[in-house]
């Protein structure tokens, strides 16, 4: 019983020092996928008018979304993307999180799943940040997607387009990294 055990050990210890000294497998190849770049722009529109309201206070001290924030304001969105900036272009999909008040009441933490359809790409990211609304411009972080967006890694940059009180619109520029998928 012994021996029978000693050599199948052997066998299965040879068979896989073959493997891995052929290159058919090693961790470094697992490594290697080939991955494409890929940007595009969409629009976020808000509407904090009822009935259609995108976004809504939840918890915090003020609870609204044009006072003044306080650390820990949670407001969560739900908010529709577009193709153009214009109210009238077509829905292409939906951004939706958190949003709370850090300690400057100029600075927010998010986290998001973006639902999107635009140039052949149909699927979801997510991501977070640390943003500020008082500068031009900020980045969001995508760390994981689903369906054509599997893989993803990568950021938005995100700027105004309209700070209307009621009716805000921010332009998001995706810059992606997609690994060649071979379904």
């Amino acid at each position: 019983m012994e021996r029978t055990n000693g050599t199948w050990t052997l066998g299965v210890f040879l068979c896989a020092l073959c493997i891995l000294s052929s290159g058919l497998w090693t961790p470094a190849s697992a490594m290697k996928m080939k991955m494409k770049a890929v940007n595009f722009t969409y629009y976020l529109h808000d509407d904090f008018v009822p009935p259609n309201v995108t976004a809504v206070a939840v918890a915090g001290a003020n609870a609204t979304l044009t006072g003044p924030f306080q650390l820990g304001d949670i407001i969560v969105f739900d908010s529709v993307i577009r193709k153009t900036a214009s109210n009238a272009s077509a829905q292409i999909g939906h951004h939706s999180g958190v949003l709370v008040s850090l300690n400057d009441p100029s600075k927010k933490f998010i986290s998001f799943a973006l639902d999107i359809t635009i140039h052949g790409y149909s699927g979801t990211m997510s991501g977070s940040a640390r943003i500020d609304f008082t500068a031009p411009s900020w980045e969001e972080a995508v760390s994981s997607g689903t369906g054509s967006f599997r893989g993803v890694s990568g950021y938005l940059t995100v700027s105004a387009v309209s700070l209307n009180s009621a009716f805000p619109v921010l332009k998001y520029e995706a810059n992606l990294m997609l690994p060649h998928h071979s379904y």
